[in-house]
């Protein structure tokens, strides 16, 4: 990873002014900026909460800073911004500095109004913002950063794609962020099931910097959609020195590692990963990220019949933190996973209770819709499923299919909630249901050149049902 960061006339060079006369601050932006981009800390900047801090420090009014500062903060499990005073007051702060810095640019005006939609909870809109602002300035990794995370976030993949491919050619190695864009690039043509692309994509990123994280992430996904586990684990393992040092994606990178072991039916090995990875990296970050990776692995294992043991009150801290914040879809069904398997079955019922509740709330932002269309019927099929109303849990989780995408996320990470269908099929006692969850595992079966989840799920229709 570089060390060399761009001071005032260096951003100017690149087409990408900003009005701070800070050579230092500009300089700090840059590391903030490649650090976030990155995924990981940069020791020799003190890592990115150092760097951000005296970035701020050298000049309270950087407009791009703030920018920044604030997007580091949102996007995750936050509430919108009606219901959440912190941020109403750091929002109001980036807001002021449209007034107060006289010198602010075109695009940084664009940046603040993106910045605030997205607080707001139009996450839809940010992202058409940012996209608009990238088709002026499409070497803005700012811009970048955010419409592909938003993109993952809102289940946007083709719409992800699309931008990544366009923006491209306008990137060469001497551009900045270059390995990174690719590393994007590649998991966004994984998403999109072109998985020969991502697998080339991926590998030129890695060639230009052998720990970007995102490409070795994108390469976890080509081999586990395929059903190449033991071509998955190898990588993996032979390459993890160059990306478990980054803070964001290394417990999700040991969460593909232990699902290589889970598919493939290595139980215990799964078990391990999340005993001295997983389970540990999320009880000491509190992150909400890790808590979907720990929560969705220990539950794909109890789907295969695994006992778990107390695992799951490792994220007990973690899970209370998020409870009834209703951020993002994709965190909710996740908290619902692992309530479902708790002893006190009053938790799950709460949480759906507040979540019916909270798209009673008369303001308007993109997760309440997306709760009320998709997240609530979602955690109803998994109730039912738990509770053994299994023709209840087909009739509810069947017609979501092609509709749980929008709590966002990857393939790979919903995947669970298709296993769910496929097991309840396979529990239901109407005949009909035994039938679709056949056709449902043929299908895995033409897109997976190996699948040993789907070997074992054949074989259990067969054994039950003739």
């Amino acid at each position: 990873m570089r060390t060399h960061w761009g001071d005032c006339k260096v951003w100017t060079d690149y087409g990408l002014p900003m009005s701070t006369t800070s050579n230092e601050a500009s300089k700090l932006f840059d590391a903030s900026l490649t650090q976030s981009c990155g995924m990981y800390n940069e020791p020799s900047v003190g890592g990115i909460e150092n760097s951000i801090k005296q970035m701020l420090a050298s000049d309270p009014d950087f407009v791009m800073g703030h920018v920044l500062n604030n997007n580091l903060q949102l996007g995750g499990s936050e509430k919108p911004l009606h219901l959440n005073p912190e941020l109403q007051a750091k929002i109001t702060h980036l807001n002021s500095l449209k007034e107060k810095v006289q010198s602010i640019t075109e695009r940084e005006r664009r940046h603040i109004d993106a910045t605030n939609l997205f607080a707001q909870g139009r996450r839809y809109e940010a992202i058409q913002t940012w996209e608009d602002i990238l088709i002026d300035y499409p070497t803005d990794m700012m811009a970048v950063r955010q419409a592909f995370l938003g993109m993952i976030n809102m289940g946007l993949a083709q719409e992800n794609k699309d931008i990544l491919t366009r923006i491209l050619p306008y990137y060469d190695v001497q551009t900045p962020g270059y390995s990174t864009v690719l590393g994007w690039q590649a998991f966004c043509l994984e998403e999109n099931n072109l998985y020969d692309l991502a697998e080339k994509t991926a590998r030129k990123s890695l060639e230009l910097e052998r720990c970007e994280t995102y490409a070795s992430h994108t390469l976890a996904h080509v081999y586990l959609m395929q059903g190449m586990h033991d071509k998955g684990i190898e990588f993996m393992l032979s390459t993890e020195n160059d990306w478990n040092k980054c803070a964001f994606l290394a417990c999700h990178n040991y969460w593909h590692v232990g699902l290589f072991h889970a598919e493939k039916g290595d139980f215990d090995s799964a078990l391990e990963i999340f005993d001295t990875q997983v389970g540990v990296r999320t009880q000491k970050s509190k992150s909400d990220f890790n808590f979907t990776d720990a929560s969705h692995l220990l539950y794909r294992l109890r789907l295969e019949g695994v006992n778990v043991g107390q695992r799951w009150s490792v994220l007990n801290e973690t899970s209370d933190t998020y409870m009834f914040q209703h951020g993002i879809m994709f965190t909710e069904a996740h908290l619902f996973l692992k309530n479902a398997c708790e002893e006190d079955k009053s938790v799950r019922e709460k949480q759906l209770q507040s979540l019916k509740e909270y798209i009673k709330d008369s303001g308007t932002w993109d997760n309440k819709s997306i709760a009320k269309e998709v997240g609530i019927p979602l955690c109803e099929g998994i109730l039912a499923f738990e509770n053994g109303e299994y023709q209840r849990a087909v009739e509810i989780l069947y017609p979501l299919r092609y509709n749980v995408i929008k709590i966002g996320g990857s393939n790979a990470q919903r995947d669970v909630f298709n296993q769910i269908l496929i097991n309840a099929t396979l529990k239901s006692t109407d005949p009909k249901h035994h039938k679709l969850g056949r056709m449902l595992l043929s299908e895995r079966q033409v897109a997976k050149m190996s699948d040993s989840w789907t070997e074992r799920m054949m074989a259990k229709f067969v054994a039950e049902h003739g």
